[in-house]
């Protein structure tokens, strides 16, 4: 495509999918406020479809790069931070192990231990497997996630949640 004097190259698939997820997060928005505009209903979808609409006015530049006089050629060493790598190194493997484990704890013991301690024990394992070992971090923070999750669940979610402590 040629815009003025500079010539740009266009990511067609890429600006394509941004534009079909854009439509749906439109289209969701409407259905939303054509049920209610009531502030129940509108609590989280209109703030994150937002959100997404934002992110894609920012996202869309990205699909159109203005051609140089030289093609940019990249040398194979060089680190990619967008290429995916899985982990290779057994305790990364492992560590991702844990946590996925820890997480599917969480939520199997949300009714049976009440959800804030549930949610205590899985930042504090979390934070354990991630090799955090100070004893004052490993409380308070995971105390403060707890309070914070618990409450912002409590003022967004009129659901009954099974708690011990809080």
């Amino acid at each position: 495509m040629r815009i003025g004097g500079h010539s740009y190259t266009v990511d067609y698939g890429h600006f394509a999918l941004l534009t079909v997820i854009a439509g749906a997060v439109i289209w969701y928005l409407l259905d939303a406020r054509g049920v209610s505009t009531s502030i129940n209903n509108l609590l989280l979808v209109q703030p994150t479809a937002i959100f997404a609409l934002v992110m894609y006015l920012l996202i869309i530049p990205q699909c159109f790069q203005r051609e140089t006089a030289e093609p940019v050629v990249q040398k194979p060493e060089e680190y990619d931070p967008l290429a995916p790598k899985l982990p290779t190194e057994r305790s990364d493997v492992i560590r991702m192990g844990l946590l996925g484990l820890s997480l599917g704890v969480m939520v199997f013991t949300f009714n049976t231990i009440g959800f804030d301690v549930a949610i205590f024990l899985f930042a504090a394992a979390a934070m354990a497997i991630c090799g955090e070992r100070r004893p004052v971090r490993l409380v308070l923070y995971p105390l403060a996630v707890t309070v914070v999750a618990i409450y912002g669940f409590r003022a967004l979610i009129p659901f009954p949640m099974f708690t011990v402590i809080l």
